[in-house]
């Protein structure tokens, strides 16, 4: 299966990919292009290991962490209707 993709120049480009993937690409597309659908994908990763950076930041702040935690217990059962545990 073959997909042009745009790029930000747009210039296209011929890739191939399975028809496994074509079809997983398809049903994530909706109204968006290929390319966006690839795009978001990859970025979502990067950004997972951005996040991961922040792991662990607050463990010397326990004055912080309870604040913060205490903050997310009041929201959750505000919106949810649950206590945060």
């Amino acid at each position: 299966m073959y997909i042009s993709c745009i790029g930000a120049l747009g210039m296209a480009r011929q890739i191939s990919v399975s028809n496994e993937v074509y079809e997983l690409l398809l049903k994530k597309k909706g109204k968006k292009s290929f390319s966006e659908v690839i795009k978001e994908n990859l970025l979502s990763k990067e950004k997972k290991a951005e996040l991961m950076s922040l792991a662990g930041i607050l463990k010397d702040d326990k004055t912080e962490l309870k604040q913060l935690k205490s903050q997310i217990a009041v929201e959750r059962e505000k919106n949810y209707g649950r206590k945060f545990q």
